[in-house]
């Protein structure tokens, strides 16, 4: 597992439009719920809707959601996602070893889901990483870590104190 309070590795993963998406892109201007789920699964897809339906409170966070998968998952989402998440595929599975651990990739592909927060500078606040796609969070938990992020944030900024006279 990666630790906490440390910057989060690399990730780059294809849009459906062919254009790369990294981590990266996000770096000082918002904070990150990045999320590797399975293509063909019911709580996978039930994570990502739950976090559809906060979208505006993921906006009011200042918060991107990167729903990565192993394979494409296009067929798959109904929808159109909101602004506030996207959906990539990274089938070279290079992001997935590096959040998920070495054994992640077996030869039905990715074996294991996960959900990381991290603020806008890349640090790692939070991980849910399991072989079950219910290990998953609920959307309820993920916006706590992302009220604690924001709060963190806030501290680390210019102080509010006024000079004394």
């Amino acid at each position: 597992m990666l630790n906490v309070h440390e910057v989060i590795p690399p990730l780059t993963a294809r849009l459906p439009t062919g254009d790369a998406i990294r981590a990266w892109d996000f770096k000082q201007k918002k904070n990150l719920v990045i999320a590797f789920l399975h293509s063909d699964c019911k709580a996978c897809g039930s994570f990502l809707e739950q976090l559809a339906l906060r979208a505006l409170e993921l906006a009011e966070a200042e918060t991107v959601a990167l729903a990565i998968f192993s394979k494409s998952p296009w067929s798959r989402i109904l929808s159109p996602l909101p602004r506030e998440i996207l959906a990539a595929a990274d089938t070279t599975g290079r992001s997935q070893l590096a959040y998920l651990e070495e054994n992640v990739l077996g030869p039905a592909g990715q074996q294991r889901v996960g959900v990381f927060i991290t603020d806008r500078y890349g640090e790692l606040y939070a991980q849910w990483v399991g072989w079950e796609p219910e290990s998953l969070p609920q959307a309820d938990e993920v916006f706590v870590w992302l009220a604690q992020v924001e709060m963190a944030c806030e501290e680390d900024g210019v102080s509010h104190w006024t000079a004394a006279a």
